[in-house]
């Protein structure tokens, strides 16, 4: 007889303190960029499960950063995904973090310290326990593929974009563990996430000494007349797809309920009906008595999925244009026809996976959308999935100083890993 999902869950809360402990082990086995090693998390996993004798396979194509499948075979033709990252971003400064950032230390309020646990060791770990519960069951209804991947926070590389390019990933519907899944009292699934539409100008002068700046022609000076312009893309509206208007109003919503000041509140309003723009990096110049002959600006720029990147470019093709440098150009390094990805509300697949949320949580969950990118926009590149996020990372913590992750957010996305191939009829 099939264990029901109440009976999956009472089980996974009697591994509470494993899930902590394997989310310590995955962050005291560091895998940040710039070299973003995987090979020591996925040798902790395969011993794991080896130890679980439940069956994995490794795939890679770069010795250093491994991927590998942890695979429970059903009983019926449906096959899950879910994909989740061992890569992590630097630890920046230490003396901004209390807690040893590689420490994975594990404190009595039930916080779990170090650079991963959020984004996105902390799910990994609660994957990891959900194969581990369901390999033990008599009975499951569908296979499901956890996949433990390299590369996410550098575009995924040597991970999710080549496993997707090769056709390796394979399943139905495909759950990604990135991302918040904000709080067992107001919990949130991601219909998708912004794209990158980036914008690169290039500006070219003539170099002088700096004591006789009249002789050259200054690259910088030119491009500081045309960066405001290319800034103004910020007012252009964005035609955001009908069925997305009650998302991008709930996303509003559940974003507010941080503290932010009067300006910040005013931004976010604007955060899916506008591109979102922002001038990151700045380069120019040898040396501070030779006038520069270049100058390069790099923007982030972001864009609401189902709005159109084209157009967009094409209007910061004109501003660039409307600024009257000649010797100032605008490259696209990215350029796509779709900006981001988000996959219909409407769908079997996201009405299935809000019910196993709500039977986990007691809360019926928002659908929302990530400002930030996952390995799904990677994966519809090559693949035609339906990809739905569900994480475990604490609102914010990604990415910064002292990040952190509980106990109960692990706990809640491990019965949802769990319990959604128990009743996905596809």
């Amino acid at each position: 007889m099939m264990m029901s999902v109440e009976e999956v869950f009472t089980h996974i809360e009697k591994h509470r303190r494993e899930l902590a402990e394997v989310c310590s082990q995955l962050i005291q086995r560091p895998s940040a960029h710039p070299e973003g090693r995987t090979a020591e998390c996925v040798t902790y996993i395969q011993d794991y499960f080896d130890q679980l004798g439940i069956p994995h396979e490794v795939y890679r194509r770069n010795e250093e950063k491994p991927n590998i499948v942890v695979r429970v075979k059903g009983t019926g033709n449906k096959k899950i995904m879910w994909v989740g990252h061992l890569d992590v971003v630097p630890e920046g400064t230490p003396e901004l973090w209390t807690h040893p950032p590689y420490g994975g230390e594990i404190t009595e309020d039930g916080l779990i310290w170090g650079r991963g646990s959020s984004d996105m060791k902390g799910a990994c770990a609660a994957a990891m326990v959900a194969a581990r519960v369901l390999s033990a069951l008599k009975e499951v209804p569908n296979s499901i593929d956890f996949w433990f991947t390299a590369d996410e926070e550098v575009g995924g590389g040597d991970g999710a974009l080549w496993l997707a390019q090769e056709r390796l990933f394979d399943g139905d519907v495909c759950i990604i563990g990135d991302g918040s899944p904000g709080t067992p009292e107001s919990p949130a699934i991601d219909l998708g996430c912004k794209g990158v539409a980036g914008a690169r100008l290039r500006a070219r002068g003539r170099t002088a000494h700096g004591s006789r700046p009249f002789l050259g022609d200054n690259a910088l000076d030119k491009l500081l007349k045309v960066i405001p312009y290319v800034k103004q893309i910020a007012d252009y509206p964005l035609e955001v797809p009908d069925e997305l208007e009650a998302t991008v109003a709930a996303t509003i919503e559940y974003m507010m309920r941080e503290e932010f000041d009067e300006d910040q509140q005013n931004a976010l309003t604007r955060l899916f009906n506008y591109p979102s723009v922002t001038l990151n990096l700045l380069n120019g110049g040898v040396k501070t008595n030779v006038v520069p002959d270049y100058a390069d600006a790099y923007f982030d720029i972001r864009l609401t999925p189902g709005s159109n990147p084209v157009k967009v470019r094409e209007r910061i093709s004109a501003l660039v244009k409307a600024a009257g440098e000649p010797e100032v150009t605008v490259e696209f390094p990215r350029p796509s026809k779709t900006a981001g990805y988000y996959d219909s509300p409407n769908t079997p697949f996201a009405r299935q996976l809000a019910e196993v949320v709500e039977k986990a949580t007691g809360n019926q969950p928002i659908y929302k959308l990530l400002t930030g990118g996952t390995d799904a926009v990677r994966i519809k590149q090559f693949i035609d999935l339906p990809c739905l996020g569900f994480g475990s990372s604490i609102e914010a913590q990604a990415h910064s100083p002292n990040e952190h992750n509980s106990v109960e957010l692990l706990d809640m996305s491990c019965k949802v890993y769990a319990a959604f191939p128990l009743i996905y009829k596809g």
